[in-house]
């Protein structure tokens, strides 16, 4: 590895911190840079600041074909997070550049969130502030069906925590891991009975082919009545419109957003609706997920440059 390679980082939640993540990149003598942005950047913008870069650590930027094309040095795309659906790891493959990312280490941070947004807490603290004393009677988790929609790392940590708190948990995942639903008593199910019976639903997927807008007019039309939509996964699994009709329809009974199609999120009828939560994709945003991100976002690069050992290998470049 060339002595004092460039690093760029782009990742607003790396670029904010210091200590362990960067002190990774500088020990195995990188020079770290970064765009100075606090926000994701555009492909055009990405592709500027690429050239003479052998690596760089991204969030939800644009790392597009486009992009790419201003990667001369560029051996790493180490994405500081799990979506990969902002990448194109396929123009990445072509031109022999390793793409990594950094599964697991927010999951129970994101866990916390969903099941703190199934109390609509944020809500009640909302109207009081606003000056309105409005005790909307809520319900107790406890007895309630649960139905999550995926079951990879942060599935599986809302299933631990459901289950403390006495709900009744099914699953419909394609690819199940059947041991952990013995161990925690959770039925897996299919895809129709999960929307039909569940009391409260919520997504765990990540943004594909096949599942991008799995919740749309007709998938929501099949859901139980007055059930609640929580969503800390990927704002691209609903379909927005959709969803706003069954809220004003009265046909769910809520939900809980953390995540949007467009981020920041454009203004919607959302906003003012009052069964509905709304918070800043912060799930993953705790200071404990923070560094472990960071910190394996910079082992990857580190990994892939020297040759040595990388975890969470997406696609592995030359």
């Amino acid at each position: 590895m060339t002595a004092r390679a460039k690093v760029l980082v782009t990742a607003r939640t790396f670029q904010s911190m210091r200590g362990a993540p960067w002190e990774i990149l500088e020990a195995a003598g990188l020079e770290v840079v970064t765009s100075g942005l606090d926000r994701p950047l555009s492909g055009v913008e990405l592709r500027a600041l690429l050239p003479g870069t052998v690596a760089v650590i991204v969030g939800m930027d644009e790392v597009s074909a486009e992009a790419l094309e201003g990667a001369d040095a560029l051996r790493v795309v180490s994405m500081n997070g799990v979506g990969l659906d902002r990448i194109d790891v396929a123009a990445a493959a072509r031109r022999g550049i390793a793409v990594t990312n950094t599964p697991g280490t927010n999951a129970e941070s994101v866990a916390d969130l969903t099941l703190a947004l199934m109390r609509r807490l944020p809500q009640h603290d909302a109207l009081l502030r606003s000056g309105l004393w409005k005790r909307t009677a809520g319900r107790e988790l406890g007895g309630q069906l649960l139905g999550l929609v995926g079951l990879g790392r942060v599935g599986k940590a809302v299933a631990v925590r459901a289950r403390s708190f006495g709900l009744a948990l099914q699953v419909f995942d394609l690819y199940l891991d059947l041991k952990f639903c013995s161990e925690h008593e959770i039925a897996p199910s299919d895809w129709q009975v999960v929307l039909a019976t569940s009391d409260i639903l919520s997504l765990h997927l990540p943004v594909t082919a096949d599942t991008a807008r799995i919740l749309n007019e007709t998938t929501l039309a099949c859901m139980k009545p007055g059930a609640v939509v929580i969503n800390t996964a990927r704002g691209e699994l609903i379909d927005e419109p959709a969803l706003i009709a069954a809220l004003t329809s009265g046909h769910l009974g809520g939900a809980a957003l953390d995540v949007f199609s467009h981020e920041p999120p454009i203004e919607s009828a959302l906003w003012k609706m009052d069964n509905v939560v709304l918070s800043p994709h912060l799930g993953g945003n705790t200071r404990e997920a923070a560094v472990r991100t960071a910190c394996q976002a910079a082992r990857n690069v580190v990994g892939v440059l020297t040759g040595g050992p990388v975890d969470t290998l997406v696609s592995p470049g030359k």
